[in-house]
């Protein structure tokens, strides 16, 4: 009887501790979203419809950062914000919407979200540390920026393909 109360009990700090991760993976892509329309995203808009304030936004991160993926983006960035525009979007947006309606394919699009964020994450991270004109404080300041992307999308991904694991490990025992 005691076993059955300690695996209920072990079951009930599973779903604890996986609801609150939920509710974080909800925040930072409505955070994600904002973020992407508000900076990211502003080089594709034409600029009869881009507000002035954005432009002030980016203006200031890039004379804060020195950031030259946002003052001199190279040809492959361009092609990373493409891939936000058209991939990360509508993958926030599933992927808020599967937690929100406790979708069990939302550890998919996860996973693959994270897969693709950690490589272009680290791209970016090395390519700022292969910067010549920029300084060592500059570097570590835009890491300190990148650096939790890519510890957040690692961790995501870990935590996703557990979750999956459980769920195929799950089946093949039943």
């Amino acid at each position: 009887m005691s076993l059955r109360s300690d695996a209920g009990q072990s079951k009930l700090a599973k779903t604890q501790r996986q609801n609150a991760a939920d509710v974080l993976y909800i925040a930072f892509f409505a955070i994600h979203l904002v973020v992407m329309f508000a900076v990211d995203l502003v080089p594709l808009y034409p600029d009869s419809v881009r507000p002035a304030a954005l432009d002030t936004l980016r203006d200031f991160y890039i004379d804060k950062y020195h950031d030259k993926f946002f003052s001199e983006p190279p040809q492959w960035f361009r092609a990373y914000i493409l891939m936000e525009a058209f991939y990360h979007v509508p993958a926030s947006i599933l992927i808020i919407r599967g937690f929100l309606k406790e979708d069990a394919f939302v550890s998919v699009h996860l996973l693959v979200w994270a897969v693709q964020a950690s490589l272009t994450t680290l791209t970016c991270l090395v390519d700022v540390w292969d910067w010549t004109d920029r300084t060592f404080e500059e570097k570590s300041s835009l890491t300190l920026l990148y650096g939790p992307y890519l510890a957040f999308s690692v961790l995501a991904g870990l935590d996703m393909f557990c979750r999956l694991r459980r769920t195929f490990g799950k089946s093949k025992r039943d």
